[in-house]
């Protein structure tokens, strides 16, 4: 089922063919009524197989979905049928499903976070710099060199938080995820084509420790870190609503990216995905690159999709699947 997504590692040499809490996902999510899972579903891995999935957001804690009509969504999104054109080469906007108050999204790669997946995920693969003593001081380095390379940069919040992301409110527990729960992450990355070596996992964990064990690293108030990035040109999003993704798209078909609208005009207001534009990996991570060594350039794509992985794990629940677009 993933065969396709083997071709993903080529994309991390960079070339290319063309929130405080999360919210709960409602009240009506609340003792939810079990349902069978469509056979058609069940061929896609969910993020519980691998023991991630610590969250709530999945289909597991709904009680107003079809179960049929979720299968059919899968397939057709596994089928390309949502993916558009994206503007821009790397990621942008969040994976975050919700829309703004008229129901849209920006045409830009997603990854958790937006831009700040590229500064997390940068931090962790060795991109950061001696002069990136915080989280602050990273997130502007990071926006203003995509910045000078001609890159537009997104964060977003939403209509009822200080901090509607769930990446950057969460960014401390993400990084003590992948350090505790790398082989889990490492696992699940491994049956998409995306194998690290142990000397990777062993970088990435103890850059993640090392960021930990920095009592001033993590800023206390987690909103100024989106006003950092926006003070430094980040074009800002908010979202509206609640969380009501029930997978995840991973979508690896360069220059495009998973219409939201769509996907609810087809099957109704309570039927979100998570969206992540992995094909813009590659050409993040070269961008960031201080050395513009090729095996750096790939350490720090994958630990961009670490990153993603864990992002997804924290916030979502164990019934999440995997939806591959290749």
């Amino acid at each position: 089922m993933f065969e396709s997504l083997k071709n993903l590692l080529k994309h991390f040499t960079g070339s290319q063919e063309t929130e405080s809490t999360v919210p709960a996902a409602s009240s009506r999510q609340s003792a939810p009524t079990p349902q069978a899972v469509d056979e058609s579903s069940a061929q896609y891995h969910t993020l519980g197989k691998f023991n991630l999935g610590l969250g709530t957001i999945g289909p597991a804690n709904r009680n107003d979905i079809d179960q049929k009509v979720l299968s059919d969504m899968y397939q057709a999104i596994a089928s390309g049928e949502f993916n558009i054109p994206a503007n821009g080469a790397v990621p942008e906007i969040c994976v975050d499903g919700r829309t703004d108050k008229d129901g849209k999204r920006k045409n830009a790669p997603c990854a958790a976070g937006g831009t700040l997946s590229i500064v997390y995920g940068g931090d962790l693969g060795g991109a950061s710099t001696s002069g990136d003593t915080n989280e602050t001081q990273l997130t502007i380095r990071i926006i203003n060199t995509l910045k000078e390379k001609g890159h537009a940069t997104g964060v977003h919040g939403d209509d009822h938080s200080s901090c509607g992301c769930g990446a950057c409110a969460k960014a401390k527990t993400i990084y003590q995820h992948i350090a505790e729960r790398i082989n889990d992450i490492a696992s699940l990355t491994s049956e998409l084509g995306i194998n690290l070596t142990e000397a990777e996992k062993a970088t990435i964990v103890q850059q993640a420790k090392n960021r930990l064990s920095q009592s001033d690293f993590f800023a206390e108030d987690r909103a100024a870190i989106l006003h950092a990035a926006q003070e430094n040109g980040a074009i800002f999003e908010e979202l509206v609503g609640v969380h009501n993704e029930l997978g995840i798209a991973l979508n690896t078909k360069p220059g495009t990216t998973i219409d939201r609208s769509a996907i609810r005009a087809k099957y109704g207001p309570q039927y979100d995905m998570f969206v992540v534009d992995a094909w813009a990996f590659g050409a993040a991570a070269k961008e960031v690159n201080p050395t513009d060594n090729d095996q750096d350039t790939q350490r720090i794509a994958k630990a961009i999709t670490l990153q993603n992985v864990a992002t997804a794990s924290v916030l979502g629940h164990g019934s999440l699947r995997i939806i591959p677009i290749g």
